[in-house]
């Protein structure tokens, strides 16, 4: 019962977003999404390994497999065909979204942080320590859930990424927002010792001091890393 009422309200709430959409996009640009076979939400393969396009489904029976009426979903050929007094406001649409997407880039990637980061400290504090079966599986349980936060986050992150490849510079962008790996996302319970045999090259991932991120709201790189690898360190 709560699912199914939890897909009606999201049945709702893409009703009302579409009807939104069809105010500022207008009713050809909106249908023409719907004409075209795309991708959709599957964000767990690199951009050089799609698998075959698949239509659309335009049901209300699976609203979670819906493409929505972003501007982003204009095709650039139906906007290549338009007078440039309709063109304007499209194109003009669309930088907006670029600019929307990308704080939801930073968003995403700042909570894959924290995710992994008390993921670490679940490893190190709880689930090492855990002594009886209880113990042990309410620490499993801890850290189970911190793994469904980051891997949510990170598809939140690559589909937005995704996204932006179509929107802007694919250049500068793929330097900005690298593709964040399910490797990048592993919470390690073994410290890096730069004097053991073979450790001096350990690095933490990429995205611990990404640029990446909403400048208001950013921990400073070297706290992120210095807080990382304590968390990590076994006692």
């Amino acid at each position: 019962m709560d699912l199914a009422n939890k897909r009606r309200k999201l049945r709702n709430r893409i009703t009302t977003f579409s009807n939104t959409a069809v105010e500022y996009l207008g009713e050809d640009a909106t249908d023409s999404i719907y004409n075209i076979e795309r991708l959709v939400l599957d964000e767990e393969v690199s951009e050089d390994d799609l698998p075959e396009q698949t239509a659309p489904t335009m049901t209300l029976a699976h609203p979670e497999r819906q493409v929505l009426p972003f501007p982003s979903a204009v095709a650039d050929e139906f906007l290549e065909d338009l007078p440039e007094e309709h063109r304007g406001p499209l194109l003009e649409l669309k930088k907006t979204e670029l600019v929307i997407r990308e704080g939801h880039a930073d968003d995403a990637l700042e909570h894959v942080r924290t995710a992994v980061i008390h993921l670490s400290w679940e490893f190190k504090n709880t689930v090492r320590r855990a002594v009886t079966g209880a113990e042990k599986a309410r620490a499993w349980d801890k850290a189970k859930l911190f793994t469904r936060v980051w891997k949510l986050h990170r598809r939140v992150y690559n589909h937005n990424r995704t996204v932006m490849m179509a929107l802007g510079d694919r250049t500068a962008l793929s330097i900005k927002f690298p593709v964040l790996e399910k490797k990048d996302c592993d919470a390690s319970t073994t410290v890096s010792n730069p004097n053991q045999p073979g450790q001096s090259t350990e690095r933490l991932p990429w995205f611990w001091s990404s640029s990446a991120r909403v400048a208001a709201t950013a921990v400073p790189d070297s706290e992120h890393e210095n807080e990382c690898n304590v968390l990590v360190v076994p006692s």
